[in-house]
């Protein structure tokens, strides 16, 4: 008889959750449903900021025929007038012009009226959006465009298709507006702007086009991020005058020439963008200054980063690995800051230092694997500081040309590689007044005085001049560890443990812990706490935390402390029902499922 009730309470309670599980789906298909007829985009709302507002998708209808939206007119044509004319057009669908309720230009395809632009809003100042129409075929004449924007602001342009034309889309004087999602691609110049500020040009596709993807032209203060510029001749290219602006998060696949393009253009920050199977991944060609090139990805036909006649750069955190060619090139240029980088496993050089490049500072780079030199410094390049570089498995480790003098090349880690160094430059030095580098192959003895300072000059750099290491860098051993924190047999409840740990050693490359005997592993930089999400995954019991360290040599050291998991006694009550509720909100009607979970302490065993 008891089995028997309990089958029956287990019957309804799975006709229950039955039920739920009914209403769940329809909920999730009515929501789907929902977002099939909307799209999230982001929108131009309070201070011309961008947030993200949902919108119909509307489906390309009408087709009219050169218009033109001039502000500043007072008597209207067929094809041409004011704002007041065209909200009387169908293809301008609604609005007044101000910014919370913007003219709107939809659903609607505009061709060119033979030689000329399909669409031109000019000399307005009133907010507009042009969204989801089709512009094309003004054919290659120049200067005509699917989309031109002449002398506004405030304007948004959104999901259009704008092909087969010589400019896509084309802005002249265009300031405080939005490009966003739209696709102008087998153009001959995608996306132009000419002496156009403080715009954002977000998620548009810019494929296949003739010359350039994306073109700025005396142009500041833009931001350009999200944007995939594939195919093209350049992907994305600032020309003269185009200062303060934001590249980031951009894709620039597979041009002609290269991914991302300056000439004569300082002060832009280039970020976090991808630019593989170009001639170049990124390209500063002539007086471009005070750039910052940080976080992107380069793998070329011939060189990750070329800088060229350019000064005062930051190229910080970039990866240049598999280029056809080197890793990152400088030619000519001088204070350029080279840190943090990895060039590694390219078909000649990692990085490649020429013709009169000056005080520029090396440091903190991984330069491996790459099939000639890690570092090659070529042809008058003087007083450059190289430090803190790991020269790992190259053929030849570093290479100073006849002619380069004055360079300073200390606490560098010299390992594995066919040859360590050639000079046969004029006066370079090989240590500072305190330390040298780190070559494998003398590592010691360090004896007297034991000062982390091999007791023999380092003798062993090739080349002409018969340089000298006065100061090597000793082998000290793995990195010491200390855990201060949690202690062994520590016990904790459902929130995860801090950890203080105290690593020694000269040059910490790399820390991380475990707290699942190895399955994974969570690097950190400085004490903190453990990671919750992990913690919570362990069942209660004892935990053994495990950390790691090891330094820029390869030496690794690891210690473990053991703690206790465990939940505090109480737990749920019997009989005790969980609610939970889901709640989705479908064409204004809120539907609502309760899951009612019944759960029951179990008993111990007798």
């Amino acid at each position: 008889m008891v089995k028997y009730l309990y089958k029956n309470k287990f019957k309804v309670r799975r006709k229950k959750n039955t039920v739920l599980l009914g209403l769940i789906l329809i909920t999730i298909t009515l929501f789907n449903l929902n977002i099939g007829l909307h799209q999230q985009r982001l929108f131009p709302s309070d201070n011309n900021k961008l947030t993200y507002q949902t919108f119909d998708i509307l489906k390309t209808s009408a087709t009219y025929n050169g218009i033109i939206v001039d502000d500043t007119q007072t008597n209207n044509g067929t094809n041409w007038g004011n704002w007041t004319w065209a909200r009387t057009q169908p293809w301008c669908t609604g609005g007044n012009g101000t910014q919370g309720n913007p003219y709107i230009i939809e659903d609607s395809t505009f061709l060119s009226l033979g030689p000329s632009d399909c669409l031109i809003i000019q000399h307005s100042r009133k907010f507009f959006v042009i969204r989801n129409c089709t512009s094309k075929d003004t054919g290659i004449v120049n200067p005509f465009a699917g989309i031109k924007l002449n002398n506004v602001t405030n304007g948004c342009v959104i999901d259009n298709q704008v092909y087969n034309n010589y400019y896509g889309i084309l802005c002249n004087n265009v300031n405080n507006s939005q490009l966003i999602g739209n696709n102008c691609s087998n153009n001959r110049y995608g996306i132009d702007f000419y002496q156009c500020n403080d715009n954002n040009l977000t998620e548009n596709t810019v494929n296949g086009n003739n010359d350039v993807g994306i073109y700025l032209e005396e142009s500041t203060k833009n931001t350009i991020s999200g944007n995939t510029a594939n195919g093209n001749y350049d992907g994305i290219y600032l020309w003269t005058y185009c200062y303060n602006n934001t590249i980031s998060g951009n894709t620039a696949n597979d041009n002609d020439r290269a991914g991302i393009y300056l000439t004569d253009s300082d002060y832009n920050n280039i970020t976090e963008n991808t630019a593989n199977g170009n001639i170049d991944g990124i390209f500063l060609e002539d007086e471009n200054n005070n750039n910052i090139i940080t976080g992107n990805i380069f793998n070329n036909n011939e060189y990750g980063i070329e800088i060229y006649l350019s000064d005062f750069n930051s190229i910080i955190g970039n990866t240049a690995n598999d280029n056809s060619d080197y890793g990152i090139r400088i030619e000519g240029s001088n204070n350029n800051t080279i840190s943090g980088n990895n060039a590694n496993n390219n078909t000649h050089c990692g990085m490649f230092i020429q013709t009169q490049s000056d005080n520029n500072a090396v440091s903190g780079n991984t330069v491996n694997d790459n099939k000639d030199t890690g570092i090659h410094i070529d042809d008058d390049c003087d007083y450059n500081d190289i430090t803190e570089n790991i020269v790992y498995n190259n053929s030849l480790g570093i290479y100073l040309y006849s002619d380069c003098g004055n360079n300073s090349i200390y606490k560098n880690f010299f390992l594995k590689n066919g040859k360590h160094a050639d000079d046969d430059g004029i006066d370079n030095k090989w240590n500072s007044t305190t330390i040298g580098n780190y070559w494998d192959n003398h590592t010691g003895p360090d004896v007297s005085p034991q000062d982390g300072i091999v007791d023999n000059p380092y003798t062993y750099i090739g080349g002409s001049t018969g340089s000298i290491d006065y100061l090597p860098i000793a082998e000290d051993g793995a990195p010491r560890i200390t855990i201060l924190s949690p202690e062994e047999g520590d016990r904790f409840n459902s929130t995860a443990p801090s950890f203080n740990v105290e690593i020694v050693d000269i040059y910490v490359y790399e820390m991380w812990y475990t707290i699942d005997g190895g399955l994974h592993n969570y690097t950190f930089t400085e004490n903190g706490t453990i990671n919750q999400a992990a913690w919570d995954a362990l069942p209660e019991g004892s935990v053994t935390i495990t950390f790691y360290a090891r330094d820029i040599i390869g030496n690794e050291a690891s210690e473990e402390v053991t703690v206790i998991k465990g939940i505090s006694a109480g737990g749920l009550e019997p009989g005790v029902i969980i609610i939970i509720v889901v709640v989705s909100v479908v064409g204004g009607i809120a539907i609502i499922g309760a899951a009612y979970i019944f759960l029951k302490k179990r008993k111990a065993p007798a």
